[in-house]
């Protein structure tokens, strides 16, 4: 799978197994297509239920081997059928990007702490 990144393709599953299908899409500008909801809605639900792999997914999301499940279940379907790539990355290009903006109390650079606390931002009381 050579066009879809693994980080990309891990991404949508961290954020499904957060968020849950639905709600992984909700409040974003764009929205899928019909097409593409429902073909990632086949691989990973049945009777409007949750597979056992996405099921296992959202128990434990930052599980390497749950992850690694979902991923070869939509890396066999688009080895199956190709023309899923291209439902995989519009799902993919309608996720949040994870950019901070208007954030105040980030750190960019190194500190040393010269082995003392520190507290960046907002007083601490």
């Amino acid at each position: 799978m050579p066009i879809i990144t693994t980080a990309a393709l891990t991404a949508l599953i961290t954020t499904l197994a957060n968020k849950g299908l639905e709600s992984a899409f909700e409040n974003v500008g764009e929205k899928a297509s019909e097409e593409a909801v429902n073909w990632f809605k086949s691989l990973l639900y049945k009777n409007g239920k949750p597979k056992k792999a996405l099921k296992e997914l959202q128990e434990n999301p930052t599980k390497e081997d749950k992850q690694a499940m979902v991923k070869a279940i939509v890396e066999n379907s688009i080895e199956d059928n190709p023309v899923h790539v291209n439902y995989l990355k519009e799902i993919i290009d309608i996720l949040p990007k994870n950019t901070i903006q208007n954030y105040k109390n980030i750190n960019t650079g190194n500190i040393d702490s010269k082995g003392g606390d520190i507290h960046i931002g907002d007083k601490y009381d």
